[in-house]
């Protein structure tokens, strides 16, 4: 037997095509007004998934890019006291040669060991130098200084600390205190004083302060080369970072002429439907009883 159609269900049906298409017209004005495609995971799984993952993916970018700010500072900080300790070294030699000139008395060499000890405090405050409140020459260790400000004794420790600045590069920032002579060079300036006092700077002298020199200046080299990788790869997270960002938009905003279309192609359908239903449900009881 054929379904007995009612006014009650033709007006039902009616009804509800209406809500399902003003539905499908308020989605489209929504992606228009956002510029996104996808407001909850069933709008798209598939490409809601892939978003999460690059999602995840340029966050860690941002934080490897923080990561290598805060390397960058802690190198170029540590890069400038090494200048710092390269000149003051330099300063002590000078001073060595000119304690040995003959025509220096005792009370020359008695003001030349003063410099010295005058330059050996400037060395103890340059390792005592601090990034973020951590000594750069101290390693791991507690508190706000490498080297013992009285006695010039090295109370750092040569445990790396360590940033990753990309998913496959982990890098260490600091260097060692004694990779800088900061366990050797203030107590060996202190004893360059003192033999400059007692008549001036020994063969042994010249050869432990140029040893330390040396020392200083492979320790420069090593923070350059570490500083030019930190911009390297921070170039290439960036340059990925970017990609990621283009790749989330081409996942989830809108294409803006198709939606304009689909969504003036809805609009037509509905003001049809709306037009159509308005014929169906304006007749009553009243209109049969006639």
């Amino acid at each position: 037997m054929p379904a007995r159609i009612t006014q009650a269900t033709t007006t039902t049906v009616a009804l509800r095509g209406l809500q399902a298409n003003l539905g499908r017209t308020q989605a489209l004005q929504e992606q228009l007004s956002s510029g996104k495609r996808i407001f909850q995971p069933s709008d798209d799984p598939a490409a809601t998934a892939a978003s999460m993952q690059l999602r995840s993916a340029r966050m860690a970018d941002e934080q490897y890019q923080r990561n290598s700010d805060l390397a960058r500072g802690r190198l170029s900080v540590t890069d400038t006291a090494l200048q710092q300790l390269t000149t003051r070294v330099s300063s002590v030699r000078e001073l060595m040669v000119a304690s040995n000139s003959g025509a220096l008395g005792t009370a020359g060499r008695s003001a030349l060991a003063a410099q010295v000890d005058a330059i050996r405090a400037e060395v103890v405050g340059i390792y005592n130098t601090t990034y973020l409140d951590r000594p750069v020459f101290g390693g791991t260790i507690q508190g706000k200084q490498a080297v013992n400000p009285t006695t010039g004794a090295y109370l750092g420790n040569n445990a790396p600390v360590e940033t990753r600045i990309s998913h496959d590069s982990l890098l260490r920032v600091d260097i060692k205190g004694t990779d800088a002579a900061a366990d050797v060079l203030p107590g060996l300036l202190a004893t360059i004083a003192t033999d400059i006092a007692a008549g001036g700077a020994t063969a042994t002298d010249f050869t432990d302060i140029d040893n330390a020199f040396t020392t200083l200046q492979k320790a420069l080299g090593d923070v350059g080369a570490r500083a030019q990788r930190v911009e390297t790869t921070s170039d290439l997270v960036e340059s990925h970072r970017l990609d990621l960002v283009s790749r989330i938009s081409e996942n989830e905003d809108v294409d803006l002429p198709e939606t304009i279309m689909n969504l003036q192609a809805q609009q037509v359908g509905y003001q049809a439907a709306l037009g159509a239903a308005a014929k169906v449900l304006q007749q009553s009881l009243l209109d049969f009883l006639r």
